[in-house]
């Protein structure tokens, strides 16, 4: 997303971001570009998992997986950390790499890695389509994966015939420190627009806000969620959806702001 020009078409918008702490930096960065004020409330803390024995039984056992899947850039990371910890590298590994979306594919490569398959659509739904006429009943899968991630990609494979283990790669905790002061600004009519990167942001809101805020004081905030998957929970817990965007990125989710929210898109490149 590129801006052209002194005018920006955030200027004069608030917008709250709720990612993990470790991932607020590049959207608030993003958002100061386009002229918005950002206002971070990270919600997650990424962990490794207290009980490590079955991912690394699974990372002794790599070479035995035909598969696997990556569906996101914590994934990679904390998989990676922890097979150099074992001290097991990929040079057995034949099989082949798929990751949801272009950052996890990223992600990848930067670990030197070749990536088979990268869905056009950002979320399982769309890598199992684009996986379909690769994948054979009996393939072994490898899944590591967030504690609390969905479950359509492992149900589906299995469905297919296909041999699926899941492993936790890492643990998502609720980082409520600063739900005070973003209840106080929610209050004060101060934010006007709140991004929504996940579901599991979504349910940790609600979660960390309970004690502080109404969904009264939401009235008069816009939601903009990165994809259906998103936006369908935050109905769900009673919040009306704004935006939704059409490519489940963060610069998706920008456009997304800017095309539905009015924000003015004079002057710029999406």
């Amino acid at each position: 997303m590129i801006v052209h020009g002194s005018h920006k078409p955030l200027t004069g918008k608030c917008i709250m971001v709720t990612r993990a702490r470790s991932q607020v930096r590049e959207l608030v960065e993003q958002i100061e570009r386009l002229g918005g004020e950002a206002y971070a409330f990270p919600l997650l803390k990424m962990m490794p998992p207290t009980d490590t024995a079955k991912l690394d039984e699974a990372i002794t056992q790599l070479p035995a997986y035909d598969w696997v899947v990556f569906t996101s850039v914590n994934g990679v990371g904390f998989f990676m950390e922890r097979m150099h910890e074992v001290g097991v590298g990929l040079e057995g590994f034949t099989g082949k790499i798929a990751a949801v979306g272009p950052k996890t594919a990223k992600a990848l490569e930067h670990h030197g890695l070749e990536v088979a398959v990268i869905p056009s659509d950002y979320v399982a739904e769309g890598l199992l389509s684009s996986l379909y006429d690769q994948l054979l009943p009996g393939q072994r899968v490898l899944l590591p994966r967030a504690d609390i991630a969905r479950k359509a990609l492992p149900k589906e494979l299995a469905r297919l015939g296909l041999a699926v283990t899941e492993v936790d790669v890492y643990h998502t905790v609720v980082d409520a420190e600063h739900a005070p002061e973003a209840a106080e600004k929610l209050q004060q009519g101060l934010i006007d627009i709140i991004l929504f990167t996940s579901s599991s942001t979504v349910t940790h809101f609600m979660a960390a806000m309970e004690p502080y805020a109404s969904l009264d004081w939401l009235k008069h905030v816009q939601i903009a969620c990165i994809g259906p998957i998103t936006a369908d929970t935050a109905k769900q817990n009673g919040l009306s959806v704004h935006a939704v965007a059409s490519e489940y990125t963060v610069e998706g989710l920008l456009a997304a702001i800017i095309e539905n929210l009015g924000g003015n898109r004079h002057g710029t490149n999406i």
